[in-house]
């Protein structure tokens, strides 16, 4: 499978590449180390990212997360626009107002349950808006005038919005507390695994310090200190329910030994372990 590196195709001094497409062949599965939109102008196509697959057409956009792999089956004459650019590219349209949306739109490839996450879909009067925008920045990528980067950046960021805004219209409190909910779901179930900042971060796009602030704000305190904290009550469901030891509970709860356990009890209980298993 191929694999398409950022080094190679985004110009230094530049995190954001594009071009448009036509063809009829298909693209085989392939993956890349940087994020990818693409907007399809004309023609469909059955597109698969992971194990997802969807049918697009004109006006539709996907997010393919770097890593992911990727590929598409066109059904005759196929026109899109692709994107590649850095993750770092988001921070500057991502806000914590707006943090969950990019979340539902294609993060946590292992979360997500619906099958039509990844996908945001225009309407001809909305296309009137949105593909002025995408030729403007090809525009600005071919002809490279003076500070170039810096109004495709601008161009960029507005096209961030705009999706975003597109995610977030009409959608309910409940709704944008569901995708915060299966983040959480997701660390409870891998407290074992890599949960930290850069690897969750780098699962829904964001830098790792942008992920910090959005985390830290939504659930009042910092990652290590959640998953601590989980950690720590999956530990007394298991003081409750088993008598396994200490080091077969830090295994158990994804503690590196026994040692960590002990010290994020005392930190998190406010007693240490043996005084909690006394009780």
């Amino acid at each position: 499978m191929k694999i398409y590196r950022s080094q190679t195709l985004i110009e230094k001094g530049s995190t954001i590449h594009i071009f448009t497409h036509t063809s009829s062949e298909p693209m085989p599965a392939h993956t890349h180390d940087f994020i990818e939109i693409v907007y399809v102008r004309a023609g469909t196509a059955t597109e698969s990212v992971n194990d997802a697959t969807y049918e697009i057409g004109r006006g539709d956009f996907t997010f393919i997360n770097y890593g992911a792999t990727h590929q598409f089956t066109p059904h005759g004459d196929f026109s899109y626009t692709n994107i590649c650019f850095a993750p770092e590219t988001l921070e500057d349209a991502i806000t914590p107002e707006n943090a969950f949306a990019l979340l539902q739109l294609t993060a946590f490839d292992e979360i997500r349950r619906e099958g039509d996450s990844g996908v945001v879909s225009f309407a001809a009067a909305e296309r009137e808006e949105i593909e002025p925008l995408l030729f403007a920045m090809q525009q600005e990528y071919e002809k490279k005038q003076v500070s170039w980067q810096t109004v495709l950046k601008s161009y960029m960021n507005i096209l961030l919005v705009r999706l975003l805004r597109k995610i977030t219209a009409g959608q309910s409190d409940t709704a944008q507390e569901g995708i915060w909910q299966e983040l959480s779901d997701y660390i409870d179930g891998n407290l074992g695994g890599e949960l930290s900042l850069s690897a969750l971060a780098g699962k829904c796009f964001y830098n790792p310090s942008y992920f910090s602030r959005a985390f830290k704000e939504k659930f009042g305190m910092t990652l290590t200190d959640y998953v601590a904290r989980r950690k720590v009550e999956q530990a007394v469901l298991l003081l409750k329910e088993t008598d396994f030891s200490a080091d077969q509970i830090a295994e158990q709860v994804g503690f590196s030994g026994k040692s960590a356990l002990y010290r994020a009890f005392q930190k998190v209980k406010g007693i240490s372990f043996a005084q909690y298993r006394q009780k």
